[in-house]
């Protein structure tokens, strides 16, 4: 079994605690291909020039000018197509930080997708509010509840989750750009919202109607990725670091103290 970890760049600069995550993993997961995907014209900073990555990929600039083309990179049969000889890649963003080299583990476990979930700040109160959550989700998924024109917030309660720092299977979602073509051109063309990003489509819609990904369930899922409310993400994975969290810079407070523990001054 075979996994890339791929790492967009999107800027000539780094910001410090970009070059921190970038640093980190390099040397992490030194043992897997690590692979830089950039804008044509993007000319790497010098941080970047490291002798861990083993390969550049070029896309086309527009899927670098803002979230709406990198959404239509994530859901397109292109991006997929370069690496069909992966099993897997791990998407691993700049604004993301990965503790230990885990990716072999969660790659045998038979899942196609793995993101931080999106959790809440606080848990159910009792089984009996759990159970009725977790069929009102099933129903709002189902049948494509929307609020405002927008999916409503319950499809997203515990969904699993943000690709930010996340696991695909390669030949699976290269099938899916072709398969669900359609289903993808309507988020597109929604995807100034967030509600309609790239994630979304692989955690929600692709699944709607039936099992098509592999998903874990949320409380598996904080043990890949944490990103929302660590405090009690962490608490859901039995008080243990994940494989790695995303968007950490948004809970600076937090992170800097487990972070600075790995030798980097942030």
């Amino acid at each position: 079994m075979k996994a890339a970890v791929v790492i967009p760049f999107y800027k000539p600069v780094m910001s410090n605690l970009e070059h921190t995550a970038l640093v980190q993993a390099t040397k992490v997961l030194s043992a897997h291909d690590i692979i830089v995907i950039k804008p044509h014209n993007l000319i790497l900073p010098d941080e970047a020039q490291l002798d861990a990555i083993a390969n550049v990929i070029n896309f086309d600039d527009r899927y670098f000018k803002n979230i709406k083309g990198y959404n239509a990179l994530m859901l397109s049969e292109e991006f997929y197509r370069s690496f069909l000889t992966y099993d897997f890649m791990l998407i691993h963003q700049l604004d993301a930080f990965v503790f230990s080299d885990e990716l072999m583990e969660w790659c045998t476990q038979g899942y196609d997708y793995i993101g931080a979930p999106w959790i809440h700040k606080y848990g159910y109160p009792d089984v009996v509010k759990a159970v009725k959550s977790k069929l009102q989700r099933w129903l709002h998924l189902k049948f494509d509840v929307q609020k405002d024109g927008r999916p409503s917030p319950m499809q997203f309660e515990n969904g699993v989750g943000n690709g930010g720092f996340s696991l695909r299977r390669v030949n699976k979602f290269h099938e899916l750009c072709i398969n669900m073509k359609n289903q993808a051109k309507r988020y597109l063309s929604l995807s100034h919202d967030h509600y309609f990003n790239e994630d979304v489509f692989w955690s929600i819609e692709v699944n709607r109607k039936r099992k098509v990904l592999n998903i874990p369930s949320y409380k598996k899922a904080t043990g890949f990725s944490i990103e929302l409310f660590p405090e009690r993400a962490i608490k859901i994975n039995n008080n243990k670091l994940p494989f790695g969290c995303h968007a950490w810079d948004k809970n600076l407070d937090y992170w800097r103290p487990v972070i600075q523990n790995y030798g980097y001054q942030i």
